[in-house]
């Protein structure tokens, strides 16, 4: 009996990761959200997926900042993106990062961002919800 419930989750498992390496293979899409943090300051998300690639660059409009830049690998299940790779921070410093975020198209041809952590952007202060656009390619 044990035996036959390992094999059902062991199966839905696979099929799951099947399920988000086939998504995140199809997906093709750039997007680009900022934020304004005064008259004058606006710091940029831009995010690129591509073929099971991402690459996510936080570009802060500070002189004293340097942009934070992301190379690595997602899955996709439906809006839902999970990512693995490296976090370049700056000049010199690189950690492994694991990050998960949802990404929907709304219909007046804007885009919504909602993170579960703000750990891409060095910036304690950086907003979990974002709005912006889709960049067609």
């Amino acid at each position: 009996m044990l035996n036959k419930a390992l094999i059902g989750i062991v199966s839905a498992l696979v099929f799951l990761m099947i399920q988000a390496i086939i998504g995140s293979v199809n997906t093709k899409a750039s997007y680009e959200f900022s934020v304004k943090n005064t008259i004058e300051l606006k710091e940029t998300l831009k995010i690129t997926l591509n073929d099971g690639h991402a690459s996510m660059s936080f570009s802060p409009n500070r002189k004293d900042a340097y942009p934070s830049r992301f190379d690595g690998l997602f899955l996709r299940f439906q809006n839902h993106y999970f990512l693995l790779g490296i976090e370049h921070i700056g000049r010199n410093n690189s950690q492994l990062m694991f990050n998960s975020f949802f990404i929907d198209s709304l219909r007046t041809g804007n885009a919504i961002y909602i993170s579960g952590s703000s750990s891409f952007c060095d910036d304690n202060n950086a907003p979990n919800v974002l709005l912006g656009k889709r960049i067609v390619n």
